[in-house]
Formats: C-alpha cells, sequence, structure tokens
C-alpha cells in the first residue's frame, strides 16, 4: 500500500522542516527505511520558471509485513520529540484519508487501520 504523510497547521517551511525531520527519523530507523521506503516529494508539480517545489508529502510505500501498528508506533515515536506535536495527515491515493492529532498510541493505531481497510 502506498500513503502520504503530510503536516497540517504549519506554513509551508514549517511543514517542509517538520517532513525532512520526519523523513530523517524514519531513515534513521533501519526496520522502518527498509520496510516503509520513505520519499520526500510535492503534491503539486512544479511551476515553470521557478526555482523549485516546496516539499509538502512524504511517500510510504509500505512492505506487505509493515502494518498500521508499526506505522503507528514511528509516527508516534517522532511527534514525541517535537515541541509543537504537528497535526500528520495520511493519504491514500483514492483521497481516503486519517489525521493524527492524539498523544494516543492506540488511537493513532485504529485510525491507520481504518486507513487501510477502507
Amino acid at each position: 500500500m502506498q500513503v502520504q504523510v503530510g503536516v497540517e497547521g504549519m506554513n509551508d517551511l514549517q511543514a517542509e522542516a517538520e517532513l525532512r525531520s520526519l523523513h530523517s527519523w524514519l531513515r534513521s530507523d533501519r526496520r522502518t527505511s527498509r520496510l516503509a521506503a520513505p520519499q520526500l516529494g510535492a503534491v503539486d508539480p512544479p511551476v515553470p520558471g521557478a526555482q523549485g517545489s516546496v516539499i509538502d508529502v512524504l511517500s510510504l510505500v509500505l512492505g506487505s509485513t509493515f502494518n498500521a501498528a508499526s506505522l503507528a508506533v514511528s509516527l508516534m515515536s517522532w511527534r514525541a520529540t517535537r515541541p509543537q506535536r504537528p497535526i500528520l495527515t495520511v493519504r491514500r491515493p483514492d483521497g481516503t484519508t486519517v489525521e493524527i492529532n492524539t498523544d494516543s498510541l492506540a488511537e493513532a493505531q485504529a485510525l491507520l487501520e481504518r486507513l487501510g481497510h477502507e
């Protein structure tokens, strides 16, 4: 399954910094980087003549052995390190989205499991 993670409630530069931090966090975890393949990117294509796109999404291609519980642990562990815990949106390619704005691992896991089953 492929999902995209975004950061809500921040300006573009803050959101990009948070996504870069999350990307680094996920890549430093051997299990996550191997089973989730995190990639930074932009939702919209670059504007012709512009210097580049703002990074506004972290794409994850989740392997079959990487489940909602593992993703919840990774995301919640990272959120716990942030001075302002950002609101994360996790979106499937079909547009189905869940918002993670909780400090509860069980609640985050339930949200991500719902995303996988809808």
